[in-house]
């Protein structure tokens, strides 16, 4: 089971890359901090679980698309943002 710290850290990092890497918006300059802050749960979840590079993707394109609205975006488009949060270390003792 992860502690709630790691947990804590491990989603501040979440956060951080979505803001930083993914802001498929373009508003990382502009609007609040907490723009993405409510899609890092379910990116954690989907990490923790051992979800593949593809289904990672699809989830951070289906917010893009289906949620955001944004036309022109593409599950292709969502690889660096996978590739960065596949540079957070998750612990082995889940």
């Amino acid at each position: 089971m992860i502690e709630k710290y790691q947990a804590r850290a491990i989603k501040q990092q979440i956060d951080q890359i979505l803001w930083e890497v993914w802001d498929p918006i373009g508003v990382n300059t502009i609007a609040p901090r907490d723009e993405y802050s409510s899609y890092v749960n379910r990116v954690f979840e989907l990490l923790v679980s051992g979800a593949n590079d593809d289904e990672i993707a699809t989830h951070l394109y289906n917010i893009a698309s289906d949620t955001m609205g944004l036309s022109g975006v593409t599950v292709k488009a969502m690889r660096p943002t996978v590739a960065a949060l596949r540079t957070i270390e998750i612990p082995k003792n889940l």
